[in-house]
């Protein structure tokens, strides 16, 4: 397994990752991804945190995002595995977050998604398993070792600041963050989701 780490000395937002496709050839069975695109949506009270991190094509780090990862965590730091429940990880004195709530009604737990809008595998695949570890007070940094259903392997650090709302990427999402989570906890779907937004416009 290949680690990438962020940048020694960085403290800004970035995030660094690795898709290792183990069912592909030559180039496309490990893809190196950088960008400056990690976004913590986290506010005090919160019983949820999600993360979105967004990368342009391999090679570059700026551009128009092609590849899209998404997480729902707990709002503490610590380490956390793909299905665990968050609920059962919070403080009871901990509020529950309005905005997560409009989600859905079923228990939060720990999942995400990889949206990838280029190549033959454009489209959703969704995290079965893994963990991911974050630490950080103003700034969250943290690792991914995650494996998605479609069998994608993604390592790889982050830096996010907190304070970034993303309600409307949720929204547009809602099926995604959905399936994530039946995924996340050893259920199927009947078919892989897609983005319903080619690019995210938030702001």
């Amino acid at each position: 397994m290949v680690m990438v780490s962020v940048a020694g000395g960085c403290s800004r937002p970035h995030a660094t990752v690795e898709l290792i496709h183990p069912f592909e050839f030559g180039s496309q069975q490990s893809v190196a991804l950088e960008s400056e695109r990690a976004q913590l949506d986290l506010d005090t009270g919160d019983v949820v945190a999600q993360l979105k991190c967004e990368w342009p094509l391999p090679g570059s780090r700026y551009g128009t995002p092609q590849y899209v990862l998404y997480l729902r965590l707990p709002p503490t730091t610590g380490v956390f595995q793909i299905g665990d429940d968050i609920s059962s990880l919070q403080s009871e004195s901990v509020a529950r977050d309005s905005n997560s709530a409009k989600i859905t009604d079923e228990p939060e737990v720990v999942s995400g998604f990889l949206i990838q809008r280029t190549g033959r595998l454009e489209g959703v695949t969704h995290m079965v398993s893994g963990q991911i570890e974050v630490k950080g007070a103003k700034l969250r940094r943290g690792t991914i070792n995650v494996t998605c259903a479609d069998e994608t392997e993604i390592h790889g650090t982050f830096i996010a600041k907190p304070g970034f709302r993303m309600s409307n990427f949720e929204r547009d999402h809602r099926i995604d963050i959905a399936n994530a989570r039946i995924v996340a906890t050893g259920g199927t779907i009947p078919e892989q989701s897609s983005a319903t937004e080619p690019v995210s416009k938030e702001k």
